[in-house]
């Protein structure tokens, strides 16, 4: 389950995203307009040059270079590897949306009994 309404995806197999202050780059679109900008933003990287702020706790904000060779969704990611994806576009740092926490109940009522399942915010705190 991937919680993140901030556009992301992986740029030769990094992980990249796109932020705002507060992860809120994408506050007040819809879910599709964040969908729209999240594959076009991967599409239009394919190729480019960008310079890449590392946001790690021994790497704070250090910039690198990095050439786009692949770029690919979390969901085409996670599809590859055999698993099921399913995405809802919550803010972080805010109660979910009525319509989501809708989606995410009839995406958890026709789960097998048996399933597991793994959620993906940022930090593992904001919205989970």
């Amino acid at each position: 389950v991937d919680l993140r309404e901030e556009t992301h995806g992986f740029f030769n197999g990094i992980a990249v995203s796109w932020s705002g202050e507060r992860n809120w780059a994408n506050v007040g679109k819809s879910r599709q307009q964040v969908l729209q900008d999240e594959q076009q933003r991967l599409s239009e990287a394919r190729g480019q040059r960008f310079q890449v702020v590392i946001d790690h706790k021994k790497k704070r904000n250090e910039c690198i270079p990095l050439a786009v060779n692949a770029a690919m969704s979390e969901k085409e990611l996670v599809e590859q590897s055999g698993a099921r994806y399913f995405r809802l576009t919550d803010t972080d740092h805010a109660w979910p949306a009525a319509e989501n926490i809708d989606r995410f109940i009839d995406f958890v009522k026709k789960l097998p009994a048996d399933a597991w399942i793994h959620f993906h915010c940022e930090a593992g705190n904001g919205r989970t």
